[in-house]
């Protein structure tokens, strides 16, 4: 279980609203929705090949009581907001099958 003391940040939930333009692609747009207690983890950045350049991607992880993944129904499509910073959401992990730590990696977008 992870400690009240280190869950300092809000977070707050921005869920997917897809739908289609008139050409049928998808269209997707973020509202939002509810806001849980976290734990912001910055990893080491890297560099990925972009277009003509190079990108640096800010790779960071969250954790949280898994029952607020659980009340919030986040979803990997939906993004995160945390002090200021938009995450995408790559992968929510149940820490060790236990129901109570939920660990979301996530790289910040622009």
């Amino acid at each position: 279980m992870i400690s009240s003391g280190l869950t300092r940040f809000t977070a707050d939930v921005y869920k997917a609203s897809l739908t289609t333009d008139s050409l049928g692609r998808r269209v997707t747009t973020y509202v939002k929705g509810s806001s849980f207690r976290c734990d912001l983890r910055e990893e080491t950045p890297s560099e990925q090949l972009y277009a003509d350049g190079v990108a640096v991607v800010q790779a960071y992880e969250v954790r949280t009581r898994w029952p607020n993944i659980a009340r919030t129904t986040l979803t990997p499509i939906d993004r995160i907001s945390v002090r200021g910073r938009t995450l995408r959401i790559t992968g929510i992990r149940n820490l060790e099958q236990r129901d109570r730590l939920a660990v979301i990696d996530a790289v910040e977008v622009a």
